[in-house]
Parts: structure tokens; sequence; C-alpha cells
């Protein structure tokens, strides 16, 4: 296939990751090595995709496997199918641990060249790094309703640009340091980790020294703080109000560089009016309107509660649906805590067996969760029946898209029928299904990033026989449609692992697939849900 100069980086992306996965068609693996023969670059994004050493290894179980990938709206390619000789097999075995090998050095060629070719003492840029954007962190909120398309949570990083608060509360932590509680309405604009923009809005900001420099601009005045903790509050018609808690600050008209003419300090107790039109007169503080850290936190503690008990309610409508197949609360048993209790069915075989995870605080405070994090950790689970669709819903947190392939739920093999349902390190959701003609892969576009990180994120995928379409769904939105071009066929479970992948009876080093994070709820459906249901289970399960 030949590629122009605009997508062949997509298509290398499909190519590395059929290989990763030791799926590599003949045909594939052709159009490979053209690839890196010759695109300028396609030798050092090869190199940097693979993580050279840990290619080395997975190099000799490298199969012949028929691979699949159906990405984004509707591609129409069909899958390749399995070859079914096992001589065939072994000699595809052979021949894609040489097309591997080959490739391997082709760019490790190249990369040797351009670190040779690197001046000594430069800083080593050549690993893809990521960047993060923020200059604050929310670590605490209530009730709060926004306008626009940024909607902040807890745990949320925030990037410069402008947000609206339309009510409600919520706490930033800046990266330098202070601490700003903002009530809404507000309207904010993020500059950098030392500068806010308030355009209107109550805010109160505690400064520690590290901090000390911190600064809050409305339309006509401009404050910076020299260690303290204050309040101020904007109208909206640019009028404002400042008032110092603690230590002291600096008031400069707005626009004016900070000139030393337009400066005025006050302290403790003091505060000041700004009209409209910048005029600046003292006057006393008012302490009693603004809301603290730990008020917040109080507030939110009994929101907190509440929201609890609503999702404790919404859970046994969706334990007494009879669409269920397998539903987890992940609530600590009190009884045996190594064990993940099934909450869609009185038969202690649906019970999970947790292996390595540890209990930890989920959603809310009071909701358990599971946390996955070493290489072992996971839930064994014997899910039967078979299922002409599936859904699967997942609330979960994200702290690293850290492997080329990340578990959710995955059987303990890959037959026929046997569906996996993963992450990829690009931020894909991805559900592999090993069908009667091969391996076929449905992806979503690659939208969980580093801003997805630490936060509570809800998780859904749709495969739909009936309308022939697979839908995957993040945070309530459609984030990939693709259809099902294969013929109808049974899905099956059996031994299955959350968070991991493959247990063989008979001992054998696995890949590692770990999940990096928690999950605190779980629900696999043997039909299909529309998009107004999975839009309905994340409303209900927010914060």
């Amino acid at each position: 296939m030949n590629q122009s100069s605009d997508n062949w980086e997509t298509r290398l992306e499909e190519l590395v990751g059929a290989l990763r996965d030791d799926s590599l068609s003949d045909d594939q693996s052709v159009e490979l090595q053209n690839l890196l023969k010759t695109q300028p670059g396609a030798r050092r994004r090869f190199a940097e995709a693979m993580h050279l050493s840990a290619m080395l290894g997975d190099a000799g179980a490298i199969s012949g496997t028929g691979f699949q990938p159906v990405v984004g709206e509707f591609t129409g390619v069909q899958p390749v199918p399995h070859s079914k000789s096992t001589s065939n097999t072994l000699a595809d075995t052979r021949r894609f641990r040489t097309i591997a090998m080959i490739l391997l050095a082709s760019s490790a060629t190249i990369l040797f060249a351009m670190l040779w070719a690197r001046p000594q003492g430069v800083e080593d840029d050549f690993h893809v790094e990521l960047f993060d954007e923020g200059v604050a962190v929310v670590t605490q909120s209530y009730d709060t309703r926004w306008t626009g398309k940024t909607q902040l949570q807890v745990g949320s990083s925030v990037s410069p640009g402008k947000v609206e608060l339309q009510s409600g509360l919520i706490q930033l932590e800046f990266y330098r340091g202070a601490v700003v509680v903002v009530e809404g309405p507000a309207e904010l604009e993020f500059v950098n980790a030392d500068r806010l923009i308030c355009r209107r809005g109550r805010l109160r900001a505690h400064v520690p020294p590290q901090a000390e420099g911190f600064a809050v601009v409305s339309p006509n005045v401009e404050l910076v703080d020299l260690g303290t903790e204050f309040g101020m509050d904007v109208a909206d018609d640019g009028s404002a109000s400042v008032h110092v808690f603690d230590g002291k600050v600096e008031l400069y008209e707005s626009g004016t560089d900070r000139s030393a003419e337009t400066r005025q300090e006050f302290t403790e107790t003091e505060g000041a009016l700004v009209s409209a039109g910048g005029k600046i007169v003292a006057s006393k503080t008012k302490l009693v309107e603004f809301v603290s850290s730990s008020e917040l936190l109080q507030l939110a503690s009994a929101r907190n509660t509440a929201r609890l008990q609503q999702w404790k309610s919404k859970r046994q409508s969706l334990i007494d649906d009879p669409r269920v197949a397998i539903h987890y609360s992940f609530e600590k048993d009190p009884i045996s805590s190594r064990l993940l209790r099934s909450h869609a069915s009185d038969s202690l075989r649906l019970d999970g067996a947790i292996i390595g995870c540890r209990w930890t605080e989920g959603r809310w405070l009071g909701k358990n969760a599971l946390e996955f994090k070493h290489p072992g950790d996971r839930v064994r689970l014997q899910i039967p029946g078979e299922f002409d669709s599936l859904t699967y819903s997942a609330w979960v947190r994200i702290d690293g898209l850290d492997r080329p392939f990340i578990a959710l739920v995955l059987t303990n093999g890959y037959e026929v029928g046997e569906p996996h349902w993963q992450l990829r390190d690009d931020g894909r959701l991805l559900l592999g299904i090993q069908t009667p003609s091969g391996h076929v892969a449905y992806d979503s576009k690659p939208v969980l990033n580093i801003k997805h990180l630490g936060r509570w994120t809800h998780l859904a995928t749709v495969y739909d026989s009936d309308s022939a379409r697979v839908t995957h769904y993040i945070n309530g939105e459609s984030v990939g449609v693709s259809p099902i071009t294969t013929d109808n066929f049974k899905l099956r479970f059996g031994e299955t692992e959350i968070g991991n992948w493959g247990t063989p009876a008979k001992y054998s080093p696995q890949k590692i697939r770990n999940f990096n994070g928690q999950i605190d709820e779980l629900t696999i459906f043997g039909k299909p849900l529309t998009a107004s249901e999975i839009r309905a289970i994340y409303a209900d399960g927010l914060r």
C-alpha cells in the first residue's frame, strides 16, 4: 500500500501496533519495511514506539495470527484469516521473528547514528516526554455548574485559559503554592502558576511564603500578595472590594504595569473599595462573606454523603436490571477482604478472587475501590453464558498509560468469541475480539491524556450485533463508532480477569498489561445499551 506524505504516520502507528500485538500479516510486514525505507523520520518513530529493549525480549514470541484494525468511522476492511496448519504456524513464527529483528536492526542503526552524532554535553531529548500544561489543580468542589465546554472536577489540572463558573464553589491549588477558593458566578482566566485574572466573582486566597508574589487581576485593579490571606469580590461592572485577613497586599491600577505612582499597601483587617472607574478607597475587612477552605471541606463532605446515598439507591435499580450479566460495586466485604462480591446474582461463582490489589477510597468518602499497581495485581472471575451483544461500563481512576496495552477486562485466553476490553498507551479505548475469521480490534479516538490521570472517569463500550457497530464512550460522550464486518457469532468469557491478562494452567511468563489505577464500579450487560442510557449511568455516578 502506498502512503501519501500526510497519512504515513497514522499508518505507521497502526502497523507498529500490529507488530507489538504479535499479529502482523505478510503484506503488512512488507508495507512496514517499505515505510521505514522510504519515509523520512519513520525509522526514528519506529525506534521510539517499540522501546528497543522491550521489543527484543518479545521478538521470539511473534506469531502469524491474523489482524484487522478497525479505527474510527466505518473503514470496511475485512479481517485476515488464521492459518490452521501447525507447520505453517512454525514457519510463520520464524519468518516474523526474522522480520522483527530486521526491522529492529534497521531502526537501531539510525538510532545509534543519531546518538553518536549528538554533541556531547547536550541534554538528551531523544525520548518522547509528556508535558503538563497545567498551572493549578482542583482539590475541592461543591455543587458546581459550568458554562461552556470546560467542566472542572476534583483532580482536574487547569491549563492557561478562560473558564466560567455558573454557580457553586471550587478550590484551586496553584503549582507555586497559592490556594484559592472561588464562589460562582465567576469568570476567570488562568495565566500562569502565580497569576489569575478575575473578571467577576468572589474568591478567597491563602498564599504561603513559597508563593509570595501571587497576583489577582480584576478589570480595574491588580492585587499582588506579599505572603498573606485575602478576599476579593468583583462585580459585573468591574468594581471590586478587597479584604486582607492576614499579612499584606499591594494594589495597583490595572494596566499600569505595577507603576509605583498607583501603588497602595493594605495590611491585616484593612480593605479597599475599587470603583468601576478605578478609584481606590480604604474600607474595613468583612471576613464573614468569604468561604474558607475548611468551610468548603465541610460543605463538600455533606454533599459527599448525599451523593453516596443517591448512588446506593440507583445501584439497586441497576442490580435489578435483567440485562445485567455481572455487577461489582467494589465494596469491601467485612468477612473476606480478598473476595470481590458480585451484586447482580446470588451465585457465589460470580464472586471474584482479589490477587495483590489493595482496598482504598473510591469516588466518594465512604465508597471503596480497588487499587491496581503491580504487574501481578488482578481480580480473577468466572463468567458463564453466551451473548450476542455486550455493554461494558466502569468507573476508573487512571494513574498511568504506561503500557502499549492496558487491561480492563480480559478473558484468560483468546479463543473464538472471547472479547478483550482494554486501553492503549495513546489514550484509545480498545475492544479486541477473536472471531471465526481472525482477530478484530475496534478502537476509539485517542482521547484519554494527561488531563485524565488521577481523575475518576467513566468508560463504556457497546458491542451491538443488531446494528452491527461498536461504540466507545468516555464520560457519557461517544468517542468512536466502528462497523462490525464479520458474521454473527456468540461472545463468551469463561475465565476472566479485571485489570490484567492471563493466568494459564501451565506456567509461562506473561506479557505485562496490568492496569495502573483504581476501579470502584464495573458492570457488564448482556445487551446493548443506548447512548442515552450510557449518559444516564455517567450522570448518576458523578462526584
